[in-house]
């Protein structure tokens, strides 16, 4: 089986309805923008080549995009042909009734830079977490205006879009993937709004070429044990607490930060996770947790409480009041100068948390709820590692697997 470009035939077919099919097989290099003129991205609008098992000739199918239902799906016929004008000239019979005309969005598209700044201000500045909103401000300035500001919403193409990827392969995988991610979020809107009729940026074609590894590692369980004996070496209380509620807890940092002294009951031995602090610029921001199940109670670790006792200074927080980001930063500079915390960065103490918890054989949907993870398959796939020590003893396991029995000599 011959495959064949079905973007290129789809856009003859489109030439072929309006200036007939002499002049789309004349011209299949040009792009033409024209209603009706979209792609199928399911694997049944493939085009190919069949050999006849009765004839010598070879027929070929192509499923055609003809229009779109009132829900948005496609509404395909099925064209077939034995040569390249035949297909043509049926595909060219089938668009011209729908009346295949330029589309009129195409000459007054608005730029990339336009559009995206309109959809975050409209549709994300009270919609989701100020820290939601502005890691999408970031990746359209840092990222997609610099590459799409000027051009046409109408002209940002699957192709361009993995070019931007590849220029970028050596940034993380995960930074790729929210790049596409935006992206997708915009151009979804300019298919509602009429302006493209797909979005190239949710093409099964599109690859992520990473070449770097975002995944944090979770520490080693001889790590912690270490940076736990080490503990009473931070000077100051504060930062032995908020270290402490790291390790023991797998919180977040924001939920860290959001933790008030009565929410800790220590007689019950519970702690209860009931909003987060993160930041606008310097200044905290005091909301609601990441997650929906981020609002959780979870069990006090017996070695925690030695490093929650309340000091008598009529402070709300167990942290700090009036917390700023500059004072968390120079916080955790502070800890890093004390004591050996091996690379970690506070997030890492949750990775640790969770892999802790499933080889200790804590089932996973208490690890998820201790956690605070909206599903189990991100608390998976993402959160837990496989260590040094996990693969040793599924060596030993699999070393008594393939037992050798009455081999012959």
């Amino acid at each position: 089986m011959i495959q064949l470009s079905q973007d290129e035939l789809q856009r003859m077919l489109c030439v072929a309805a309006k200036e007939g099919a002499q002049t789309a097989l004349g011209a299949s290099d040009a792009f033409v923008n024209l209603d009706n003129c979209t792609n199928n991205q399911s694997e049944s609008s493939d085009i190919s080549k069949e050999e006849n098992n009765d004839m010598s000739r070879t027929r070929i199918r192509h499923n055609l995009v003809i229009g779109h239902a009132p829900d948005g799906k496609p509404i395909t016929r099925w064209i077939n042909g034995y040569t390249m004008q035949e297909i043509i000239e049926n595909g060219a019979a089938l668009l011209r009734p729908a009346g295949v005309q330029e589309a009129p969005e195409a000459r007054n598209a608005p730029a990339f830079r336009q559009y995206a700044t309109s959809w975050l201000s409209l549709y994300k500045t009270h919609t989701v977490r100020h820290t939601t909103y502005s890691e999408y401000a970031s990746i359209l300035q840092k990222h997609l205006i610099p590459a799409f500001g000027d051009l046409p919403v109408t002209e940002i193409t699957t192709d361009r879009i993995q070019q931007l990827l590849n220029d970028k392969r050596d940034y993380a995988s995960k930074t790729l993937h929210e790049i596409q991610m935006v992206l997708g979020m915009v151009l979804e809107g300019a298919v509602e709004d009429g302006l493209i009729t797909r979005n190239p940026a949710k093409s099964k074609r599109l690859r992520n070429p990473s070449t770097k590894k975002n995944e944090r590692e979770a520490l080693t369980e001889e790590q912690v044990g270490d940076i736990i004996s080490h503990l009473p070496d931070l000077k100051q209380k504060r930062d032995q607490r908020y270290l402490a509620l790291l390790i023991y807890t797998g919180m977040r940092r924001e939920e860290v930060l959001g933790l008030r002294w009565e929410d800790v009951d220590a007689e019950k031995g519970l702690l209860h996770v009931r909003r987060a602090i993160t930041f606008k610029g310097n200044l905290p921001v005091i909301g609601e947790t990441k997650t929906r199940n981020g609002k959780r109670t979870i069990p006090l670790h017996p070695d925690l409480l030695q490093w929650l006792t309340h000091e008598e200074d009529n402070r709300e927080y167990v942290m700090q009041d009036n917390v700023t980001s500059s004072t968390m930063k120079r916080t955790w500079e502070r800890i890093k100068s004390e004591i050996n915390v091996y690379g970690a960065t506070p997030h890492c103490f949750r990775h640790t948390f969770t892999t802790v918890c499933r080889r200790s054989g804590m089932d996973e949907k208490t690890m998820q709820v201790i956690g605070g993870w909206s599903d189990i398959a991100t608390m998976r796939n993402v959160y837990t590692h496989v260590q040094q020590t996990d693969l040793q003893r599924a060596g030993q396991l699999m070393g008594g697997m393939f037992q050798t029995r009455n081999l012959p000599a």
